[in-house]
């Protein structure tokens, strides 16, 4: 299997992220839904109790004698009164809907961190194996890159195969039998030169050929093909 394939499995198994599961479960959004239903009645006692200040401050404004009247216990007033009434009623139910605003924020929380803790191990086992899968890939990736780097190494070494065997072949300068060129090559390598240039021109590309597809290439055979070529390697 290619590091492609590997790649193409593991998109495949992949998990959506805790954080997405937990975003979609029904317990959370139970949780979330009751949590939000209460807040946006706290905001609307909360809304009134701000439209009863204004009320008042209203009133007070437009009744600037009946308000010193009341402040010095001299008269009451129904407005007044009802408004008083109805103030602690609604100060009541803010205060007992903050409290339960507060449990069941802390509810919700305690639910989706349940669900996170369930969720994360149950998927554990899979991100394990979508991690070794991983480490796998990782390793294919590298053995393909030294692959196609060998496969070049040799490929450059077969190129030079060629340019030496032609040189020989044309008895190129130094490249006769007492040349320094030729000289300084190992005898094997020179053994195999002369042996490919005794082959017919069309038997040629079938040994280069046939080079290419017996060589391991772990890098061994291509690395000793260029010592002897008298290439450095470094």
């Amino acid at each position: 299997m290619t590091s492609a394939e590997l790649r193409a499995v593991i998109v495949e198994l992949r998990p959506p992220t805790v954080s997405e599961l937990v975003e979609c479960d029904h317990e959370v959004l139970a949780a979330r839904h009751a949590r939000n239903a209460l807040l946006a009645r706290l905001r609307q006692v909360r809304l009134r109790r701000a439209r009863m200040d204004r009320q008042l401050c209203r009133w007070r404004s437009a009744h600037p004698f009946q308000v010193r009247l009341h402040e010095l216990g001299l008269m009451s007033f129904r407005f007044l009164e009802r408004w008083k009434a109805t103030k602690g009623t609604v100060e009541r139910v803010v205060q007992k809907l903050a409290e339960k605003a507060d449990e069941v924020q802390e509810h919700a929380r305690n639910v989706e961190r349940a669900v996170e803790a369930r969720v994360t191990m149950e998927q554990a086992p899979l991100r394990q194996y979508i991690s070794d899968l991983e480490h796998l890939e990782r390793q294919k990736i590298m053995q393909e890159l030294v692959e196609r780097w060998q496969t070049h190494e040799f490929d450059n070494a077969l190129t030079v195969f060629k340019m030496l065997a032609l040189k020989r072949e044309m008895k190129a300068f130094g490249y006769d039998d007492g040349g320094v060129h030729w000289q300084a090559l190992p005898e094997s390598f020179r053994r195999v030169i002369d042996n490919f240039n005794c082959l017919p021109r069309g038997a040629r590309s079938v040994a280069l050929e046939r080079m290419r597809s017996t060589v391991q290439l772990d890098g061994k055979d291509a690395r000793r093909l260029m010592r002897e070529m008298g290439l450095s390697w470094d």
